[in-house]
């Protein structure tokens, strides 16, 4: 359908499903918010879906060269999976009311610290890829001119619209996971240290 309100329909929602699973960026926009403020998280928020235009873009334009790329390179490999675990270990070993300012090695605003965690991440430009190549079995996209800018629309909107649900969620419940603040620091270096264990597998094994 060549339409690109069409395009940015299926950014949307390509984005949106693929932000909800728990990941590193979702519980820190879940800490930041309710260790500081929503304001903080959505800081978090724009930052990722700033980062996400840039990785479905390089997708849409060199995915399987990357894709062979990051599969060749094992250095790349190894960097990203100790950049987790080092992230890991620094959660793990901050106190609960550290917070994500001190998670995050990176001085300045929560919105460069979004960006560095979003950047890092090692599973964003192979999802795209896979739902890039799950979207041409059903439609033929043509990723140029207008259309390519609703797509990227649509995949910064759906980014956004998954992580502030997150924010609404934290804020309403932020009595409660204050409580058990620990838990979610604990969650997010167990979740950080599975990707770069992960990526350093996949280094030694490939």
């Amino acid at each position: 359908m060549d339409s690109p309100a069409f395009y940015l329909l299926v950014g949307l929602l390509a984005c949106f499903i693929g932000t909800i699973p728990f990941g590193p960026i979702n519980l820190a926009v879940v800490k930041t918010t309710v260790e500081n403020n929503p304001r903080r998280g959505l800081e978090i928020a724009l930052a990722a879906s700033v980062v996400e235009i840039a990785e479905a873009l390089v997708a849409i334009l060199f995915g399987m060269l990357i894709s062979d790329f990051l599969d060749s390179n094992r250095g790349i490999k190894l960097g990203i999976g100790l950049a987790f675990i080092a992230l890991a270990v620094v959660v793990y070993t901050r106190s609960a009311t550290a917070g994500l300012r001190d998670a995050v090695v990176m001085e300045g605003s929560y919105f460069l610290r979004g960006v560095a965690l979003a950047a890092l991440n090692p599973q964003a430009i192979p999802f795209w890829i896979f739902a890039l190549a799950t979207i041409s079995q059903y439609v033929q996209f043509n990723y140029t001119g207008v259309y390519l800018v609703g797509f990227l629309l649509g995949v910064f909107a759906g980014k956004m619209l998954a992580l502030s649900c997150f924010v609404i969620a934290s804020s309403y419940l932020k009595a409660h996971l204050q409580q058990c603040s620990k838990f979610v620091n604990y969650l997010l270096a167990a979740i950080l240290l599975l990707i770069g264990l992960s990526q350093l597998w996949n280094a030694v094994t490939s």
